[in-house]
């Protein structure tokens, strides 16, 4: 990481393989961008238990605002 203050965006299209480094204490994941380049993100083991879990929460809410929004709703905020 640099210090540069802006924030840097990484957008992907897949995620290709995850395998363990480092005997076991870092995620090498493989994913893919829009241009057809490979981007190797090293995740600490504890980083991705809360990258999973905060993952996770966020599908759940885009799929009830999904849910919502296919029934003509609007979500109610802070739900």
């Amino acid at each position: 990481m640099s210090d540069d203050a802006r924030p840097r965006v990484l957008s992907i299209t897949s995620v290709t393989a995850v395998s363990t480094i480092d005997g076991g204490d870092t995620l090498a994941a493989e994913v893919s961008g829009p241009d057809g380049g490979t981007v190797f993100l090293l995740i600490p083991l504890g980083a991705a238990g809360a990258l999973i879990t905060q993952l996770t929460d966020a599908a759940e809410r885009g799929a009830q605002e999904r849910r919502l929004h296919s029934q003509g709703r609007r979500p109610v905020p802070g739900t």
